[in-house]
């Protein structure tokens, strides 16, 4: 397989994701540290399912729990007209680096659905939607960080 096929590129992305989480998890404790190796083993998972070109079989569970994890950190944001800066904290950078990082494998998976469906493959939707989704968590995450 070529190092520039739109398969390596999406799995590349993921992989870079995953270690930017294990960056953040250095700061958070308890449930979100809890949570976020969940996040990596999810990916692992999903990489596992791309390349076996088969359904990720958590997929629509793990969309419902990510979206009550989103609503959980917008209940904590309290100042929603503030413009937002990356670099507050340490933990601001790192949390930001993370909604960067799973935009930019979102972006290369959706090249890879288009290259699977040109040549008839199948692909999990649900994957991007769990993409997009997590984005978003970490995006509510951040915001919750902003003081």
């Amino acid at each position: 397989m070529s190092k520039d096929s739109e398969f390596v590129e999406a799995v590349g992305m993921i992989d870079e994701f995953q270690a930017r989480l294990g960056l953040l998890r250095v700061f958070l404790k308890g449930k979100e540290n809890k949570k976020i190796i969940e996040i990596e083993l999810e990916l692992s998972e999903i990489m596992s399912s791309l390349y076996k070109v088969s359904l990720w079989k958590k997929g629509k569970k793990k969309i419902e729990e990510i979206e009550k994890e989103i609503e959980f950190y917008k209940k904590k944001v309290k100042n929603l007209d503030k413009f937002l800066v990356p670099g507050g904290s340490e933990l601001d950078a790192r949390l930001n680096l993370c909604r960067t990082g799973c935009r930019m494998a979102e972006r290369g998976l959706v090249s890879l659905k288009n290259s699977r469906e040109k040549s008839k493959d199948f692909f999990d939707g649900n994957v991007l939607k769990y993409f997009n989704k997590l984005s978003t968590y970490f995006y509510w995450m951040w915001r919750r960080e902003i003081k």
